[in-house]
């Protein structure tokens, strides 16, 4: 017998509705892992660490799925697992950060000055030309007095 059904996940209680029916969290447990919550890993738009973190994930024993630079994983705890991947692939210049409880960024920390902006050296305003800057400086003098 085939069971048409959609899911829906409020938080961390999940119930899937069919027809009049609701399956409990216990009985969920025991169907197909695409069931699970999915982690996203968002990898900045790069394509190429995306596919190794995929590569990765699998060898680990995960199921894992790369969109370009997107990973989903059947995976909700999976930030000490991206530490890992990042020490034995020796990007120590990356960083993890959670967007939300479904999404996560891998991404290099880029600073602004690589950008061409300047930094205020009292506050860390950042902007975009030597004259803001003076300017910007100025102003410090300005609340001083």
């Amino acid at each position: 017998m085939i069971l048409k059904f959609c899911y829906l996940i409020l938080g961390n209680d999940r119930a899937i509705f069919t027809g009049h029916m609701i399956i409990q969290q216990d009985i969920l447990s025991t169907l197909s892992p695409y069931y699970d919550i999915m982690m996203y890993v968002d990898c900045a738009g790069d394509d190429a660490v995306a596919q190794e973190l995929e590569s990765y994930l699998k060898s680990h024993g995960f199921s894992a799925k790369a969109d370009k630079s997107i990973i989903m994983v059947n995976e909700n705890d999976i930030e000490h697992i991206l530490v890992s991947f990042l020490k034995e692939t020796n990007r120590l210049d990356h960083k993890i950060r959670k967007i939300d409880s479904e999404n996560l960024l891998l991404s290099k920390e880029v600073p602004l000055e690589d950008f061409g902006f300047f930094r205020c050296e009292m506050c860390g305003y950042a902007v975009s030309s030597q004259e803001e800057l003076l300017v910007h400086r100025r102003a410090h003098g300005i609340q001083l007095l």
